[in-house]
């Protein structure tokens, strides 16, 4: 590194530093867009990051179809000889065409067909390599296409996972499902209702020559199970209505999964006659010119938003009065996690940087996730505990009380939402702090402020940003986890969201985007250094919003655009990587500084002081004053200097351990430019007071060892005292 020995070269030498960092990082898979941002890496306190893709591999898998009470298809990891399904053309004993699966269920047969249907993962030809040499890990490859060209299944993990189940694990000819059976109306999937809807017009059969459309919904549990008013039981075949009983078995078996890592994803069906559809499609067009639609319920273009059936135990279906096949099911569905995630959270743990994860999955499933990847520490979980609340709205006094548990069962606190915590002490506590102030303001009333204040208060009011956000004081760590459940975030006061955010490990569950960026913005509020991740056109204002937002190579352009940098291979350890690289860089340039002040002269302070103050600044020297200068003392001056810079550049180069630990010369921390730039440095300072034809040039003046060996003293005494 070349650098002026003047303070005017630090910013030279910070760009390079700077430059340096972001060179490495992008062979990190770390794309950072400005140097500012490099500088942010260094004060990061809490990373706020998203799961699928990020801490798990984005590849999932489903394990098995749920259907009934008991009903249950464990999917087998490899597909043998005896195929559990044949492919067909054309079924001529089934009102649902194309494949027939042997089953004894029907139910299973339809949740087949509703995946095949409710399901945007479609084959992508393309090269077998992306432009820059890695794949996206949302696509999954099929490689028995030729070499130069391979076919991928492009879309959301979930969807491309139910379309290797049935092509696959089933051998069904998907594609020609999906012409028989054309799509007419769709609801995508989106974080923020967690659901996606289709309406697809039926083949006709032998046994069905009516025109059907079949309705298929697919998405969380939970809302799905909020919309079932009956459930069809699979033994009988006959429609039973919902009981709570009937709900806390479905939540069981749901937990149950959860517990182990599993993603739960609900399916319902029913087919209605297509002028009744017509009919109802119709009527929504009609209400929406009108402007009669309330934002109270997700736009379905139509389809209908309730009077769901639940037909089995894991499995939802659509009850109209002409419904011709029920069918409801669930799948579960494994995402694992990256392997190098874990030790990553843990490197960051003891760098004390918190990891709080941030996903739209079940509360269980995040948690039981979080347990795997480290975010929710066996230590934590044993030694301490995992903390939760209930939010319940009190009839009797009008107030919305927050339960707050550990590990589920042991009551902590009730706390009244948007008053005072019922705990005494705390309530005595601001209490007196309330009377101090009142009588602290009393006291400065009283007062008039002398005038030195006054001016003081007079500038602060001419240089404060009017924007300012007041910060408040970080919050004290506590060694507990806590697993937050989104539909809980806006009903949480100042005082719910210190309780949260004082936690070591945090984990919040079923968000949506508008919660994330609140999660963000409570951080922030309570002094945090946040990076938060997303992929997301929603994720925007958090990634904005953050002190350092992370978006995903394989994230929507808004995404990209939002965030300070890109994470060009998805993956969480890599953003722990920049973390311990940006720490190097702030260590670095604590070095460089070390280096360079010792041996700068600031002149340009010099000539500032006396024009500041009125006088003439120093002026130049005429030519007949250059022969009275002492070119001999000249260059003791400066060669002393350079042996000085010698040992300080060997004592700066390791601020916390010994330089005959970590010396230059051999190990594993060489670095034989510094030994070379001695030398080099050496050699011109020889050649240029040594040789008389640079005496001339240059006015030097050969240099006495008398004068060396001083220099070479203090160096070394110095050396030696830091070491």
């Amino acid at each position: 590194m070349v650098v002026a020995y003047i303070p005017e070269g630090l910013p030279v030498a910070v760009t390079l530093v700077l430059s340096i960092v972001a060179k490495r990082m992008y062979k990190q898979k770390i794309l950072v867009k400005s140097l500012a941002t490099v500088e942010t890496f260094n004060t990061v306190s809490i990373i706020a990051t998203d799961k699928t893709g990020t801490l798990t591999m984005n590849q999932m898998t489903i394990t098995a179809i749920l259907w009934g009470r008991m009903g249950e298809y464990l999917v087998p990891i490899h597909v043998n000889e005896d195929k559990t399904v044949e492919t067909e053309e054309r079924a001529t004993n089934s009102s649902r065409p194309s494949f027939t699966v042997k089953s004894e269920s029907n139910t299973m047969n339809d949740l087949v067909l509703g995946a095949c249907l409710c399901n945007n993962a479609t084959k992508q030809s393309s090269s077998s390599d992306n432009e820059d040499g890695s794949e996206n890990p949302a696509m999954e490859t099929n490689h028995e296409e030729s070499s130069e060209h391979t076919t991928k299944l492009v879309g959301d993990a979930a969807d491309v996972a139910l379309y290797r189940l049935c092509q696959d694990t089933l051998a069904i000819n998907i594609e020609h499902v999906r012409v028989v059976n054309p799509r007419i109306n769709a609801v995508p999937f989106n974080s923020k209702n967690k659901f996606m809807l289709t309406a697809n017009l039926l083949e006709k059969t032998e046994m069905n020559t009516n025109e059907n459309v079949l309705i298929t919904l697919k998405g969380a549990p939970d809302f799905i199970l909020s919309r079932c008013s009956t459930y069809r039981d699979d033994q009988s075949n006959s429609e039973m209505p919902i009981t709570t009983e009937f709900k806390e078995s479905i939540q069981r078996r749901q937990e149950k999964l959860g517990r182990s890592g599993y993603r739960v994803i609900a399916m319902v069906q029913q087919i209605i006659s297509k002028d009744k559809y017509d009919a109802n499609i119709n009527e929504y067009k009609k209400a929406k010119k009108e402007e009669r639609l309330t934002s109270d319920e997700p736009d379905l273009n139509g389809l209908p938003h309730n009077q769901y059936c639940f037909i089995g135990e894991c499995q939802f279906h659509l009850f109209l009065p002409d419904i011709m096949h029920h069918t409801i099911g669930m799948f579960s569905l494994l995402d694992p996690a990256r392997p190098e995630v874990p030790g990553a959270v843990l490197k960051a743990f003891q760098a004390q940087i918190r990891v709080a994860m941030v996903t739209g999955d079940h509360p269980i499933t995040a948690a039981a996730i979080a347990k795997k990847v480290n975010i929710l520490s066996q230590e934590i979980s044993i030694n301490g505990g995992i903390d939760t609340f209930r939010i319940e709205q009190d009839n009797e006094k009008g107030q919305t009380l927050a339960y707050l548990m550990r590990n589920t069962t042991i009551p902590l606190e009730t706390h009244v939402i948007g008053e005072l915590t019922t705990n005494v002490e705390a309530t005595c506590m601001k209490t007196l702090d309330m009377s101090a102030n009142v009588a602290n303001k009393k006291k400065r009333r009283n007062m008039k402020p002398n005038i030195c204040k006054r001016i003081l208060k007079r500038i602060q009011f001419y240089f404060k940003d009017p924007n300012e956000v007041k910060i408040a004081e970080k919050l004290e760590i506590i060694p507990y986890g806590v697993v937050v459940t989104g539909g809980d975030i806006p009903s949480m006061d100042d005082y719910m969201w210190d309780w949260v955010l004082s936690h070591k490990e945090l984990v919040f569950a079923r968000t949506s985007p508008e919660q994330k960026l609140r999660i963000v913005m409570e951080l922030s509020k309570r002094g945090e250094v946040v990076a938060v991740t997303g992929d997301g056109t929603n994720d925007a204002p958090a990634l904005k919003q953050a002190d350092l937002g992370v978006a995903m190579a394989a994230g929507t352009d808004v995404a990209k655009e939002a965030g300070d940098m890109i994470l060009l291979d998805n993956n969480f350890s890599s953003i722990i990587k920049a973390i311990e690289t940006g720490r190097l860089l702030s260590d670095n340039l604590k070095k460089v500084a070390i280096y360079l002040l010792p041996g700068g002269i600031p002149l340009s302070s010099i000539f500032f002081t006396y024009s500041h103050y009125g006088t003439d600044p120093y002026i130049a020297k005429i030519s007949d004053d250059l022969l009275l200068i002492r070119q001999k003392g000249q260059c003791i001056y400066y060669v002393a200097l350079c042996i000085m810079q010698f040992f300080n550049l060997l004592s700066s180069r390791t601020r916390y351990v010994s330089f005959f630990s970590h010396n230059p010369l051999f190990g594993n921390a060489r670095n034989l430019t510094i030994p070379c730039g001695i030398l080099f440095s050496t050699s011109v300072g020889l050649v240029l007071t040594l040789i008389p034809w640079f005496n001339s040039v240059f006015k030097t003046h050969p240099v006495p060892v008398r004068f060396v060996c001083p220099a070479i003293g203090f160096g070394a005494a110095l050396f030696l005292f830091d070491e």
